[in-house]
C-alpha cells in the first residue's frame, strides 16, 4: 500500500490497472494492489454449512433437554459441535445423523460397562447397567435415562430414575409411542448434582 499524491492528476479514487486509489479518513490517497476477491462458494464450504444446517435442524428438537444435560442454556451448541465431529454420516446433500454417536452429556464421572433396555410389558422398557464402585461415591450417584422417539421428534428424560447401584429400572414410556421406534441413552450425575458422565447410547427399541 503506498501514500498517493499528485498536482497533476489531482483527486483519483476507483481502480487504475492492477492497482486500486482510495481516500482514508484522514484525506490522504493511497494506492492499494487489486485482488480478486476469493469465492466464497467453494462446494467444501457449500458442503460444510449444508451439513451445520442439518444437524442444527435435527437436533432443534431436543434444544430444551440439552439445556438440562448440559447444564447451560448453550447446551444445543454443545450437542451440535459434538455431533458434527462424531455423529455425521453420508456426504452432501445426503447426510445421515447417527444417533448411536450422539453425545447427550459430557462429563468425568464414570459410565458404566454392560448396558441393555428392553421391552417388558406394554410400553414398558427395563433398562439395566452395571455398577463397581470404582469412584468411592458412585454408589449414590444418579441414574438418567434419555428416551428419543425420531419419528415424532419427542425427547423424554428421567432425571435421576435410580441410583447407580441399583443396576436397573423400569420405564413407563407413552403409550402413544406404541408400536415405534426409540433410541435410549443414559448417563450418571453426582450426589451434588454437578458433575454428569458422558452419555451413553444403550440401544434402539421396538415398542
Amino acid at each position: 500500500m503506498a501514500t498517493f499524491n499528485s498536482t497533476t492528476f489531482g483527486a483519483i479514487s476507483g481502480r487504475h490497472g492492477s492497482a486500486v486509489a482510495a481516500y482514508t479518513k484522514n484525506g490522504k490517497c493511497i494506492l492499494k494492489v487489486f485482488k480478486t476477491p476469493s469465492n466464497p462458494n467453494t462446494d467444501k464450504q457449500v458442503a460444510q454449512r449444508t451439513k451445520f444446517g442439518f444437524v442444527n435442524s435435527e437436533l432443534s428438537c431436543m434444544r430444551e433437554l440439552f439445556k438440562i444435560t448440559f447444564g447451560s442454556n448453550l447446551g444445543k451448541n454443545q450437542a451440535v459441535s459434538l455431533a458434527l465431529k462424531e455423529a455425521v454420516t453420508g456426504e452432501a446433500p445426503d447426510f445421515v445423523l447417527d444417533y448411536s454417536k450422539l453425545k447427550i452429556s459430557i462429563g468425568r464421572l464414570y459410565g458404566s460397562g454392560l448396558l441393555s433396555a428392553v421391552k417388558t410389558v406394554g410400553t414398558t422398557v427395563k433398562v439395566e447397567w452395571n455398577y463397581t464402585d470404582l469412584t468411592g461415591n458412585a454408589t449414590n450417584d444418579g441414574v438418567n435415562l434419555v428416551f428419543f422417539n425420531e419419528n415424532s421428534k419427542e425427547a423424554l428424560l428421567k432425571q435421576n430414575i435410580a441410583l447407580r447401584d441399583a443396576v436397573n429400572a423400569d420405564v413407563e414410556l407413552p403409550d402413544i409411542w406404541a408400536g415405534q421406534s426409540v433410541h435410549c441413552w443414559i448417563y450418571f450425575t453426582s450426589p451434588d448434582g454437578i458433575t454428569n458422565s458422558n452419555s451413553q447410547y444403550i440401544d434402539l427399541i421396538q415398542l
